[in-house]
């Protein structure tokens, strides 16, 4: 490749990094249109301690026979909480057990808010779910779902919550229709009726669809409800109200600032001791911090908080270590005395290995947190999880390719890729 041609498409590389660094950090008026527009890291969604949230205390309400297994039941409480607000994408969420003895109660605060009400469905409900008959005769329960989901009505187009019956639901279900034909069959979330269809013939499949909803999000809500299963004791919502950022309003702009000063410190080391190898990591980084911005933007599951941020900095470290192992292992084999092209070629391919093991334990342990962890430890696994695996592929892909370039554009000058030969010379006795 010449160096006309070099010089082109790295031209074309720095020009497109440049209009999506724009793109990502910059917000601006569209002209003499009515709508500006927000920059793609404004679309990433924040946490409580960066944006502040909405909370809620909910006051239980237990008979006196429950007073023995309170602890456990107040566990329960908590863990089926958080699996519906991770099942509606609130990962984020913090639930904490408040108060002692009969006073206990569970605060419950959750980072961006856009319908208080539907999130006080989520946790408010008791989630029995039921269908019965005009006369309040039970035939179904929520043990009889296998699964629940959030779904479009093929014929309809509209919002539903498709409904997958266990072998003993669908039999159960079958008979209830069967009975029911010609009326109208309730299900009820609680002691809330969400739907009531009528029954024109026997079913015998094993799904059904609960229908008549008002939008997708309120489909969603009740998907995650009937999923997580019913909590064993009913709350009353005790107070609710916004909340604000924990750190501050101003903790994120200090944050994105105090990154950028840290990658133009790392740029600046790395120019200077690999030179030319140095440039094309630094255009590497450069173009992985962009691509990362994207993908935060992208992934529903990322709520950023500041252990979000830990994982992205962290997986930055990874990014310029695994530059660094490149590097070395590129002047070792141009020490030892091959060409240049060639002491790319070994060097990345020596280094693929180490990278690879040290990063692939990491994506392991990042699976592991994000499945196994609440809160925010989850949000420091997913951010970790995607920085770990763009910085193996800018690492190897990327600065590789940027490097190429960069070389052919010097002519072939070793100097600035900063690669020297070391003559040995034995010892004398």
């Amino acid at each position: 490749m010449g160096k006309i041609k070099s010089g082109i498409i790295l031209g074309i590389i720095v020009l497109l990094t440049a209009i999506f660094a724009v793109l990502d950090f910059a917000s601006f008026p569209i002209g003499n249109t009515i709508k500006d527009y927000n920059s793609i890291g404004s679309t990433i969604g924040l946490g409580i301690d960066l944006k502040g949230g909405y909370a809620a205390v909910l006051t239980p309400k237990y008979s006196n026979d429950q007073q023995d297994d309170i602890d456990e039941l107040f566990e329960g409480a908590v863990d089926i909480l958080r699996t519906r607000l991770d099942n509606k994408g609130y990962t984020e969420a913090v639930i904490t057990v408040q108060g002692v003895g009969d006073g206990r109660e569970i605060r419950v605060e959750i980072p961006e808010v856009d319908d208080a009400d539907e999130i006080l469905k989520i946790i408010g409900s008791s989630g029995k779910l039921s269908f019965v008959d005009s006369a309040d005769t039970e035939y179904l329960t929520g043990d009889d779902i296998k699964n629940a989901y959030a779904g479009y009505d093929q014929e309809t187009g509209k919002p539903v919550v498709i409904l997958e019956f266990t072998a003993q639901g669908t039999s159960k279900f079958s008979s209830a229709t069967g009975k029911l034909s010609g009326q109208t069959m309730y299900i009820k979330l609680g002691d809330e009726i969400v739907s009531s269809p009528t029954v024109n013939e026997q079913i015998t499949n094993n799904s059904a669809q609960i229908t008549g909803l008002e939008s997708f999000d309120q489909a969603e809500t009740i998907a995650a409800v009937i999923k997580a299963g019913r909590l064993d004791f009913e709350f009353e919502i005790g107070s609710s109200n916004k909340i604000s950022a924990t750190l501050g309003e101003n903790a994120l702009p200090a944050s994105v600032m105090a990154g950028a000063i840290g990658l133009v410190i790392i740029f600046a080391i790395m120019i200077l001791f690999y030179r030319g190898m140095g440039i094309a990591s630094s255009l590497s980084l450069t173009i992985y911090t962009v691509l990362l911005i994207v993908l935060l933007a992208l992934v529903p599951w990322v709520e950023l908080t500041l252990p979000g941020i830990a994982g992205i900095i962290l997986s930055i470290g990874m990014a310029v270590d695994a530059n660094v192992i490149i590097f070395e292992r590129i002047k070792e084999e141009y020490a030892a005395g091959k060409t240049v092209t060639t002491a790319i070629k070994t060097g990345f391919k020596r280094a693929f290995t180490t990278i690879f093991d040290s990063n692939i334990t990491t994506v392991l342990a990042s699976i592991v947190l994000w499945i196994l962890c609440p809160g925010s430890i989850k949000g420091f696994a997913i951010t970790l999880l995607i920085g770990i695996v763009l910085s193996m592929f800018t690492a190897i892909v990327i600065t590789r390719f940027i490097l190429k370039l960069l070389y052919n554009l010097s002519g072939g000058k070793t100097s600035f890729l900063g690669l020297k030969r070391e003559v040995l010379l034995d010892d004398e006795d």
